[in-house]
């Protein structure tokens, strides 16, 4: 039996070509180190469904403005709650 230890993994992959190689291999065989890092989300993302002509027309007027899609929503969100809290 082979030692799969000593065998290198491959570099450059396809798809295909890494799903076979882990079918038949261990990452254990395969030490790397370990990376820690930590995550503290400034704000929380909320998705909302949006009918796909209104997002056309969101894209291209942040398109026009020069500001991100997100930018321009939350912008007219705001503005247009602060009229009803009146």
């Amino acid at each position: 039996m082979v030692n799969k230890r000593s065998m290198p993994m491959p570099e450059n992959m396809s798809i295909k070509e890494a799903s076979d190689f882990w079918d038949t291999h261990s990452v254990a065989d395969y030490p790397s180190h370990v990376v820690e890092m930590e995550y503290e989300p400034g704000e929380h993302i909320i998705l909302f469904p949006i009918q796909e002509d209104l997002a056309a027309q969101l894209s291209e007027k942040a398109r026009e403005k020069g500001i991100s899609v997100e930018v321009l929503a939350n912008l007219w969100l705001r503005q247009k709650l602060g009229e009803g809290s009146s």
